[in-house]
């Protein structure tokens, strides 16, 4: 860390340093409208990616802590995406929605007569990149929430069922609470990971088509190895460490139970 924050104060040339700029690096960066682009793309690609994972990881821990017919096996199939690369899961995604041959493509030109082309597109390229990170990561969510959904003391189910409370009001007023540091956990961890994300991002787009789906860590990555800015690049990540820390204080604010008082 420390490393990174002289490197950018430094102009460099490769990895070294040239001569110190003290904060020119990050004038350019706030002056540069594709960081304020790839900004939004990030919060796009990070909100969208939680919007979808965290209902769908709960409801499946959920279900998995229910009574269903061969539950181990559920379980196992639930998890499996979780096994594999993102290396791995962008090529094979890559594969299926390929334009020219990708089985997903043929699918989709069977039954509506158009090919689609999906990577092509900014609107389809991002869909398709929340979609492929949601299948991907939400096995994570699934498991640390189900862990905490089998904590919750089952007389505590039975003495509401009693009172007459609904399944909802019984998951609201007892499952939720009671897994609310769990969900903060979970919260914070998927979107530290979907903004810092690069190799999916990276190996399934490349950022692009038309930088549609470049996000503020691949452009560290480009301006690092690619444009071989590494001072600009170190700037840029810097600012998302910070970016970074004020998600998790945001979390755990807005999260945190309230005292007796009435505090936050």
């Amino acid at each position: 860390v420390f490393d990174a924050l002289l490197l950018s104060l430094h102009q460099t040339r490769y990895a070294e340093k040239v001569r110190f700029v003290g904060l020119q690096n990050y004038v350019a960066l706030w002056n540069d409208a594709s960081i304020w682009s790839a900004a939004a793309n990030s919060l796009v690609y990070t909100a969208a990616s939680l919007a979808l994972v965290v209902p769908l990881s709960l409801g499946l821990a959920l279900l998995l802590d229910a009574r269903i017919p061969l539950k181990s096996a559920a379980r196992t199939v639930v998890i499996l995406p979780w096994v594999v690369s993102q290396t791995v899961v962008a090529l094979l995604w890559a594969w299926l929605l390929n334009a020219d041959f990708g089985p997903v493509t043929w699918a989709v030109q069977g039954l509506s007569g158009q090919r689609p082309a999906v990577l092509a597109s900014p609107v389809g390229a991002m869909v398709a990149l929340v979609i492929v990170n949601v299948w991907a990561s939400y096995p994570q969510a699934t498991l640390l929430l189900l862990a905490a959904v089998q904590t919750v003391p089952r007389d505590l189910y039975e003495a509401a069922r009693i009172d007459g409370a609904s399944a909802w009001r019984r998951f609201r007023y007892v499952t939720l609470p009671l897994i609310r540091p769990t969900l903060l956990v979970v919260l914070i961890q998927l979107t530290l990971l979907y903004f810092n994300m690069v190799t999916l991002i990276f190996t399934l787009t490349g950022g692009g088509p038309l930088a549609s789906t470049e996000t503020l860590a691949v452009r560290v990555l480009k301006t690092s190895f690619e444009d071989w800015n590494i001072g600009r690049g170190a700037a840029l990540g810097l600012v998302i460490t910070v970016v970074n820390f004020a998600f998790s204080a945001f979390y755990v604010r807005a999260l945190r139970p309230a005292d007796p008082g009435g505090a936050a």
